[in-house]
């Protein structure tokens, strides 16, 4: 199975957690990658039923829980060599 664009920068930003951290960061994003599905289809339904707005809320809250667990554990210092925009921005280091 093709990986998407999602997984691949998931898995970018994974390469940079520390080894402790690891489980940790491979069941927050399998987490994040399962709520993409429902978060695009509850948005999709929001253009035609103003009663999914709070499923939508509950999901949006949920995903961006996850996502800054997994930013947290990233670490404080940037890795040193070049980083991509992504990371830099997550990290939030100037390039």
């Amino acid at each position: 199975m093709r990986k998407t664009k999602d997984q691949l920068k998931l898995e970018d930003i994974k390469k940079l957690i520390p080894e402790e951290k690891q489980t940790a960061a491979e069941y927050l994003i399998a987490e994040i990658l399962f709520l993409k599905k429902p978060l695009r289809e509850c948005k999709k339904k929001l253009e035609t039923d103003s009663k999914e707005v709070r499923n939508y809320d509950v999901l949006c809250k949920r995903y961006s829980a996850l996502i800054k667990q997994l930013t947290d554990l990233l670490p404080k210092k940037p890795p040193q060599g070049d980083i991509d925009d992504l990371t830099a921005f997550i990290q939030g280091v100037d390039k």
